[in-house]
């Protein structure tokens, strides 16, 4: 028993030191090689030259174990045995240890810089924190913003993109799906993974987060954890980045940060936690807005999916121009012929504020930023122009109304996410409009119930009725009289699917309540809300209307991080009341149906104090067809037609 125990001592020893790392295996090979070639040394010892000393003995048996070709030169039986024993011990001890240690190490090395474990060393570059459904579309819409990009990086005085990512766990299937992306493709390969967790304090220094230019935290998904909420981790990270700026031996060091934080209760508290620079968007609210709007003016979807996709036709851009100081917008409109002035970004009391829809003889003063609607950045490159053709005019007929809401609106919600309490409370901030809200799915009613109650501005003017139970069932919509709804709206539920999971149920109950309205006297405006842009394709037959909200959500990130006011500009458009983007018909600004000019309908529309941004056509069987122009040429001809509708920016009281 004490054998076997001596035995299992020696055996722990020898793990215990081995684990140490490859110099602690070639140390311990080494001291084996020694012992054998002393034995060889001392067996051959008395068979004289040239084994004559001890020294010369260990030699011999050394060159034997270290080199196979020495075997054919010794004489005498017990010489060859000894050489024998030692040349085939070397293959196994000299060669075969020193190939597997060295192996081991080189694989161990390989793993390791594949983990991405090894600390950066840059400065200004574009740092994500976390992997998430988000990540990838952020990155991609970062390597398209081209424009934003160059001046980004001049400002910092960087020469090349360096964007790092920190994901929890790397692995060459990360690699694989930046590649797969197709904004981003062999760009992957100038994308650093590291692995880590934001809210270590020590992962943030492998990613030399003190030396970012900007710092982007897209917030994971949501789970049913009660308390550890991806907002609590989002303010945890926020906590963590202020601690290690401050204990920075360069005083001021904070990084410019764009967080996303999906409770609207808790963006105070993440602006308490970071003492830098920082522009937090909710998310809830966000998408909440823009489904709120959708179902008051249907078909805006189509706006928001390409003002707010960075890499496709029209984008929102902001930029300061020195040479405009003193000069109306009457004038900047002959030298910006190839984009739309949305209106200013001014600071005041320290804020960034937008001033939209601006009338032709607003003068811009110093450090205003003009506000555009461009298809790409050198649309909007400042071209002096001798004269200006026409001089301002101030002749503003009388403000058009916004279509309100008449009598009730019935809206039927399938499915459940957390974007829905924030979507009631986006529409209980609408005075004097009523809604009825049946919400089905099969997450249980009474936890919807407790969620709803936390709300702060619940109305009377928003009645409410939950049902528990499986839209994916032609049953059950048949039973909710599906046609007799103003609106319907199917949501993700990211809460217990994958997002393939979830975006296959949401568009086989699409599927189903076509079948069942295709014969309807009466059909609803229908607004899908999906996870995945993939599957957006899946759709085009159907003439529907589609939020992508992680993809919108990515695209504000990356819109924020490379230009700050935009987040402040979204807020002005997206909220109840000022700035909207609505439709119009033809007819209220007094056109006959026919052929005219953008320029024709811009001047138009300017008279009555709105702002003309493209065309929706309402007809289209299909999503196949160019549904939405946004930006025409300033001389494209616009048919005016009964379908048509103008996209406008207005204001609303």
């Amino acid at each position: 028993m004490k054998r076997f125990r001596v035995r299992d001592s020696f055996n722990f020893f020898l793990e215990r030191q081995f684990v140490k790392g490859a110099h602690v295996q070639l140390m311990f090979v080494a001291a084996l090689i020694g012992l054998i070639s002393l034995v060889g040394g001392v067996l051959v010892l008395p068979s004289g030259e040239p084994t004559g000393t001890i020294s010369e003995a260990v030699w011999w048996a050394f060159l034997r174990l270290s080199d196979p070709g020495y075997l054919g030169d010794d004489e005498g039986t017990w010489r060859r045995l000894v050489s024998t024993i030692l040349t085939v011990l070397g293959y196994v001890v000299f060669l075969g240890s020193m190939v597997a240690i060295i192996t081991t190490w080189m694989n161990s090395k390989i793993r390791n810089l594949e983990q991405g474990l090894t600390p950066v060393t840059t400065k200004n570059h574009i740092l994500i924190l976390g992997w998430n459904a988000k990540t990838i579309h952020t990155a991609g819409e970062i390597f398209q913003s081209v424009g934003r990009l160059r001046r980004f990086l001049k400002f910092y005085g960087a020469k090349r993109l360096n964007l790092i990512i920190l994901a929890e766990d790397v692995s060459p299937r990360h690699v694989q799906e930046l590649r797969d992306n197709p904004l981003i493709g062999r760009g992957a390969d100038e994308i650093v993974l590291r692995t880590g967790i934001p809210i270590d304090r020590e992962h943030l220094k492998r990613v030399d987060s003190l030396n970012a230019a900007a710092i982007i935290i897209p917030s994971s998904s949501y789970t049913d954890r009660e308390l550890i909420t991806p907002d609590v981790e989002t303010i945890k990270t926020l906590l963590s980045l202020n601690a290690e700026a401050e204990d920075s031996p360069i005083k001021g060091r904070f990084p410019y940060i764009v967080a996303e934080i999906q409770d609207e209760s808790k963006i105070k508290a993440a602006y308490r936690a970071y003492s830098g620079p920082m522009e937090v968007i909710g998310s809830n609210t966000i998408i909440s807005r823009l489904l709120a709007q959708n179902i008051r003016h249907h078909g805006l979807s189509a706006v928001y999916n390409e003002l707010l996709t960075h890499s496709v036709k029209n984008n929102i851009f902001c930029r300061e121009y020195p040479e405009a100081v003193g000069k109306n917008v009457h004038e900047l409109k002959q030298i910006f012929t190839k984009a739309i002035i949305l209106g200013i970004v001014r600071l005041i009391d320290g804020q960034l504020t937008p001033i939209l829809n601006i009338a032709p003889d607003f003068i811009i003063e110093k450090d205003d930023r003009l506000v555009f609607i461009a298809k790409n950045s050198s649309a909007i490159e400042y071209k002096h122009t001798a004269s200006v053709k026409h001089p301002a005019t101030n002749k503003a007929k009388h403000k058009l109304k916004v279509e309100e809401q008449e009598g009730v609106v019935k809206i039927l919600i399938l499915g459940w996410n957390h974007h829905i309490p924030a979507l009631v409370r986006e529409l209980c901030t609408y005075e004097d409009e009523y809604y009825e809200i049946t919400m089905v799915a099969v997450y249980p009613k009474e936890k919807r119930e407790i969620q709803l109650q936390k709300l702060d501005n619940l109305t009377d003017r928003v009645q409410l009725l939950h049902v528990e139970d499986d839209y994916v069932n032609e049953k059950v919509l048949t039973n909710l009289s599906t046609s007799t709804y103003d609106n319907i709206l199917l949501v993700s539920s990211e809460r217990v699917l994958e997002k393939e999971e979830a975006d296959a149920r949401t568009i086989v109950g699409y599927v189903l309540l076509e079948e069942l309205l295709e014969k309807a006297d009466r059909k609803p405006n229908i607004l899908l809300e999906l996870s995945d842009p993939a599957n957006e394709a899946l759709l085009r037959k159907y003439k529907t209307e589609v939020i992508i909200s992680p993809l919108i959500l990515s695209n504000l990130l990356a819109g924020i991080a490379l230009q700050r006011e935009v987040n402040s500009i979204c807020k002005e458009l997206f909220t109840a009341g000022g700035a909207e983007i609505i439709f119009r018909k033809f007819e209220e600004y007094g056109l006959a149906p026919g052929v005219t000019s953008f320029s024709e309908l811009t001047d138009k529309v300017a008279e009555h104090g709105e702002i003309a941004l493209g065309i929706y056509n309402t007809n289209l069987a299909s999503r196949k067809g160019d549904n939405l122009i946004l930006n025409p040429g300033k001389f494209s001809p616009i048919e005016i037609t009964a379908e048509a509708r103008l996209v406008v920016l207005t204001t609303v009281y």
